[in-house]
């Protein structure tokens, strides 16, 4: 039997921080290449909620037009969430999934409405962001990562959703193995520093439309292939 020896704490400390150099450089060159966009994302919880359900499987534009159309139909969303059902399906047709965007939408609404006596997410700010995100996911449609985008564009908490361009960013980058993106929002915030994580996010996904795409990554224009395993493996 081959003993090995354990690292000593020196070690341990010397390879924390390097990974926190590496975090820390992959933030700076994914700002630096793109600023921090926000995607169109609304800046109420509510509107963002509704957003982010649109915006499921469907482009950007077509889930943005389907917003604004709703929003000036209904003006408040306490009329969205008794509005007939057939209406509402008619008005987000084009960004997809209408009827199981609409029980979602609606019933989120309702459940809102009656837990809260009015269509608002404001008594949920200052609270701890596990029972946000515990209130949140109890919602029709919503994710962990739709909570998470929820929290993180609307209500200043900091914490870091991965979608599919953050996760295939992360694994080429070597940071997690898992195969799934549900499966890894504890350990990318392990990684990524709270005051971070919105930029790494939002810069995550502009990279991942981009540059680090699912096929043919474009790796010799990549302003952190130096820092990245899929890249190395592919020299």
């Amino acid at each position: 039997m081959i003993h090995r020896e354990m690292p000593s704490k020196t070690e341990k400390s010397t390879r924390l921080k390097k990974a926190v150099r590496r975090v820390s450089k992959v933030c700076d060159a994914l700002q630096a290449c793109y600023g921090q966009p926000r995607f169109g994302n609304p800046q109420g919880p509510i509107d963002d909620l509704i957003y982010i359900i649109l915006s499921n499987k469907t482009l950007s534009k077509a889930a943005q037009n389907a917003f604004l159309d709703l929003k000036k139909k209904f003006r408040k969303w306490e009329r969205l969430a008794t509005a007939d059902s057939k209406l509402v399906r008619e008005i987000i047709a084009p960004a997809g999934l209408s009827v199981i965007k609409t029980k979602q939408i609606q019933r989120s609404l309702r459940k809102i409405i009656a837990d809260f006596g009015k269509c608002s997410l404001d008594s949920l700010r200052g609270l701890p962001a596990e029972a946000v995100e515990r209130y949140l996911v109890s919602l029709d449609g919503v994710s962990v990562k739709v909570a998470k985008c929820v929290m993180m564009y609307t209500m200043a908490y900091d914490v870091l959703p991965v979608d599919t361009h953050v996760h295939r960013v992360a694994v080429r980058l070597g940071w997690t193995i898992r195969k799934r993106a549900d499966q890894c929002h504890d350990e990318l915030e392990a990684i990524v520093p709270g005051p971070r994580r919105f930029a790494f996010h939002v810069n995550c996904i502009a990279h991942g439309r981009i540059v680090c795409t699912p096929r043919k990554p474009a790796c010799a224009e990549c302003c952190i292939n130096k820092h990245c395993e899929y890249y190395r493996s592919k020299k």
